[in-house]
């Protein structure tokens, strides 16, 4: 080991021999199995191999499991086979640490399956081991933004951020050590990996079909019904989750969620305020209510569908401050995907600078899942915020005018873009 390298709080694993990697994974996925996932395999094995070189460590104490802020199905899965692990090794008290739940799939799948969460600042134990998953330090950043951070951390595995991102976040943020780290996960979900480390610690059968079906509802949907972004492993690991009739049948429960009567005012109103230019489509939503935030992430899913659309971008206005939901994809633009990146980097940032919460997938297809979340706090003014604190008038014409002027920034930055760099917004305008 370098001396760069034993500074590192990050180190990549050292590669795991082909033999060593499938007698491990091999009695779980089967040895053919084992042997098409090497690469990621041999991250899972270092994963395995340091949770038993440090079961001393987890022997007799607490853990707590930080998700994202808010909780999706990957996060909540993930949390859930991470916990059964640690269990395994003799952790006492193992806390999932999740703010809130925006979605209404979400509240349908820790209730059926059972999954007790808790405050993340407020209920986390003093003294545990601090873990993450499907999300990565520092703690108080991007999608973890309303958490208190902590300087160390035992087990993180996430797929979203880059290794070398993640780095330099955690050294510009007071982080101190990371024990175990895996990220930058190159699969489609978080689940699917943490479902593949209990399998050899073989806990699977434990998870019953509660625990199971979370972790399948987790690749699901992270890899949008295993159609976009999923690898081998998603697939095998989403068949052996499956397997049991009790666990799909809760599965199929849990994918056939239904969605609030509101939902559909408030798409119904985004889709009489979009701003076109091009490809792009734009939705000046207004106010949401906090319950229902992850309306504004449909309102962007279903922009994307209208024929003829590579960026589809809602704006809200929320408790928190200034939400904007983006999804975008490529396969429009022909050669040269990755360009979709670049363009959504650039409209981002352009109207709301040091933006969090945006994250993206920077492989094939290029697609864009993300967005940016602007407190209230950085704003100039929120004339709209009732002395009260009561919630504000949903007609409110100040709030869609705050949320219009975002949408029309965002066509400017777009304008802008063509002016300095023509190449990187053709076939988008």
């Amino acid at each position: 080991m370098t001396a760069e390298s034993a500074r590192a709080l990050l180190v990549r694993p050292r590669k795991a021999p082909e033999a060593s990697v499938v007698k491990r994974f091999g009695p779980v996925l089967g040895k053919r199995s084992a042997r098409e996932n090497l690469e990621l395999l041999s991250e899972a094995h270092a994963a395995v191999t340091g949770l038993k070189r440090h079961a001393k460590a987890i022997r007799g104490r607490g853990a707590n499991i930080f998700t994202q802020w808010v909780g999706d199905p990957d996060a909540l899965g993930s949390a859930v086979m991470l916990e059964r692990i640690l269990r395994s090794l003799g952790a006492t008290d193992v806390r999932i640490l999740t703010g809130t739940l925006g979605h209404p799939q979400n509240r349908n799948l820790v209730r059926r399956c059972g999954i007790q969460l808790h405050d993340p600042n407020r209920d986390r134990i003093p003294d545990g081991l601090h873990c993450m998953v499907d999300s990565s330090p520092p703690l108080g950043r991007a999608s973890t933004a309303q958490v208190d951070g902590v300087a160390r951390f035992f087990f993180v595995a996430d797929h979203h951020a880059k290794r070398e991102d993640v780095e330099e976040a955690c050294r510009n943020n007071g982080v101190e050590e990371i024990t175990l780290g895996h990220v930058g996960l190159p699969i489609g979900s978080t689940s699917a990996f943490m479902a593949v480390l209990a399998g050899a610690f073989g806990v699977l059968g434990e998870a019953g079909p509660e625990g199971r079906a979370a972790a399948a509802l987790g690749i699901y949907t992270d890899t949008s019904a295993l159609l976009h972004g999923a690898t081998p492993l998603d697939f095998r690991m989403f068949e052996l989750l499956t397997r049991e009739p009790a666990t799909r049948d809760l599965l199929d429960e849990l994918r056939d969620y239904r969605v609030p009567e509101a939902w559909y005012r408030y798409c119904g109103a985004a889709f009489q305020r979009i701003n076109v230019e091009g490809r792009v489509r734009i939705a000046a939503v207004g106010w949401v209510n906090e319950r229902e935030r992850d309306v504004i992430a449909e309102i962007a899913n279903q922009l994307l569908r209208i024929e003829g659309t590579s960026v589809g971008i809602a704006v809200a206005v929320t408790d928190r401050g200034t939400d904007v939901s983006v999804r975008a994809d490529s396969r429009l633009l022909g050669s040269d995907p990755e360009r979709i990146v670049t363009v959504i980097d650039h409209l981002l940032q352009y109207t709301f600078p040091g933006c969090s919460g945006f994250k993206f997938e920077r492989t094939p297809p290029y697609r864009v899942e993300g967005g940016a979340c602007v407190p209230h706090g950085d704003s100039k003014d929120i004339m709209w915020q009732p002395e009260s604190g009561e919630e504000p008038d949903p007609d409110d014409p100040r709030i869609m005018e705050h949320c219009s002027a975002a949408a029309k920034a965002m066509l400017t930055a777009l304008a802008d873009m063509k002016f300095a760099n023509p190449e990187e917004v053709e076939g988008l305008i």
